[in-house]
């Protein structure tokens, strides 16, 4: 099974930002030739309850994409759902005091992907992400959230419970103060268009970095394979708390495998690399 084919080009985007028609710094203007001058392939505008590009639009070589940010206040968490690609006009079928399953019901019903925004920073429990239901992805890592940026373990305990988010990393800019450019999505499309990236991650053909690069990641022969840019070490995570070889170290690893443990109940399995300047690449959970 090929997560990541090692045959089909990545492009890379970030799926999560804000502009002055919210609560960001920059004007859509300006934010959309940050992210063209950094070398983005895609970027989804997302600002709180509005919808800033109407439509989809090439940048030069970058593809715009139109999206919003939905917000949720429930006792002791919040929820916030990021949609992208919709089609249709969002705004007049919400109705925001169904829910948060309502905003992603409409987000997919209007022809766009609905994603969990960071989940740690939101305080969301297993409970609440194990009701969810057609959901592309959740933010393993979102840089905006600087006290809690990291989602990993809530997104493992709610996998080890049967409920597994694909990932993907956003940098939820707000203030341009640094935060932009660093956590983007890697997605396997067919073509830079809006239908082909949403095409490829309805498939899983995606991956979460801040820089290293995932080249292939497979399951064959009992084992998770991955093949990786040069790296420091290589983490594999499970439902299980402990098994031998789920840590590789050394000095410019591009390669690492990790034998599955069927017989002592592990469901399912995922990646983390990280680099030398501490870097990482996630790959998404997998079913076994």
């Amino acid at each position: 099974m090929e997560l990541i084919k090692p045959d089909r080009p990545f492009y890379r985007g970030n799926l999560h930002c804000h502009t002055t028609n919210s609560d960001g710094a920059w004007a859509p203007k300006a934010v959309i030739e940050a992210y063209r001058a950094m070398g983005y392939d895609f970027l989804a505008v997302t600002d709180h309850r509005h919808v800033s590009i109407p439509t989809p639009y090439m940048a030069g070589s970058m593809l715009v994409l139109p999206g919003i940010e939905l917000d949720y206040a429930l006792p002791q968490e919040v929820v916030h759902i990021v949609g992208f690609g919709m089609e249709q006009d969002i705004l007049p079928r919400l109705d925001y005091e169904r829910g948060p399953q309502n905003g992603i019901n409409v987000i997919r019903a209007c022809g766009g992907r609905a994603i969990i925004a960071h989940p740690h920073w939101s305080l969301n429990t297993m409970a609440t992400l194990s009701a969810f239901h057609d959901v592309t992805a959740a933010e393993v890592y979102n840089t905006m959230s600087v006290m809690r940026p990291d989602s990993a373990n809530i997104l493992d305990v709610t996998a080890a419970h049967g409920r597994l988010y694909p990932f993907v990393a956003s940098d939820d800019s707000h203030a341009y103060a640094g935060e932009q450019g660093i956590s983007y999505t890697m997605v396997q499309a067919e073509a830079l268009t809006a239908d082909a990236i949403k095409a490829a991650m309805d498939a899983g053909l995606f991956y979460a970095s801040q820089g290293p690069r995932l080249k292939r990641v497979a399951i064959e022969a009992g084992r998770m394979i991955v093949e990786c840019s040069p790296v420091e070490r290589v983490y594999f995570f499970s439902n299980l708390v402990w098994t031998p070889g789920r840590i590789i170290q050394g000095k410019d690893v591009t390669q690492a495998s990790y034998a599955l443990h069927h017989a002592e109940g592990e469901r399912f399995v995922r990646c983390q690399v990280i680099d030398a300047q501490g870097h990482s690449a996630w790959s998404s959970p997998v079913l076994l």
